[in-house]
């Protein structure tokens, strides 16, 4: 499956339309979390973001009085996460030392107000290497096919994107993890004014393992735990 997506500097005016509400206002089970632990292969961020109306709100939690969000590492001790915010855009993270396979990030939604949302568990899958398209290569966008070549044979899900200035982001979902896809030469659309244009891109391949929410969130949500690599290439015209 492929997606097409503005670029950052076209979407921010929708960010005028999110709202914040104070935590203690909202009871858990009106609570959508998206929580997710992505290694780099260095370190990895745990990232929490929660919302009350559903999957497709723009209505984000600011935690405030009691309520708070921790994360623990394979049983270890729990850390508080920071909390980080684009105007009415609310997430908290924490970073940690833990990247192998196999590593348990436990996610808690610790409050007074009801029992919260103690125990959502995300597992990182293996780490992998991006071997093709090669750091710094300049590959033209309309007569050359790129090729994306990565250790691949897990049961886990990918995900290649190409981002860019001079295009729209270009995300490919692949079933199978076959270690390579090829997005075809003319595949990668730029917005109007900037097909003539040459950038900087980066090609990122994310492998994604779901994880176990904890029912407290009456609305759901999405957990994962994921390996990125990121490779900086040149695209041209």
């Amino acid at each position: 499956m492929t997606r097409h997506t503005l670029a950052a500097a076209l979407i921010l005016p929708t960010l005028v339309a999110c709202e914040s509400v104070e935590s203690e206002s909202v009871l858990t089970s009106g609570v959508y979390a998206d929580l997710h632990a992505v290694s780099n292969g260095d370190a990895t961020r745990a990232t929490a973001t929660l919302r009350t109306g559903g999957a497709t709100s723009n209505t984000f939690l600011q935690l405030t009085g009691d309520d708070n969000l921790s994360v623990s590492v394979d049983g270890g001790e729990a850390e508080k996460m920071n909390e980080q915010n684009l105007g009415d855009i609310y997430s908290y993270t924490a970073d940690f030392d833990a990247v192998n396979a196999g590593a348990e990030y436990v996610f808690a939604f610790n409050r007074l107000v009801d029992e919260g949302a103690p125990s959502s568990v995300a597992v990182l899958p293996e780490p992998f290497s991006v071997t093709e398209p090669a750091e710094d290569a300049v590959i033209s966008r309309g007569a050359e096919a790129i090729t994306v070549s990565w250790d691949g044979g897990t049961d886990d899900a990918m995900l290649v994107k190409v981002s860019a200035d001079c295009i729209y982001d270009h995300e490919v979902v692949v079933e199978g993890d076959p270690g390579t896809i090829v997005i075809e030469a003319g595949t990668l659309e730029s917005p109007d004014g900037s097909a003539d244009q040459a950038c900087d891109a980066t090609v990122t391949v994310s492998r994604r393992r779901t994880g176990s929410l904890d029912a407290g969130y009456g609305e759901g949500g999405l957990i994962y735990g994921a390996q990125d690599r990121g490779v900086k290439i040149r695209i041209d015209p």
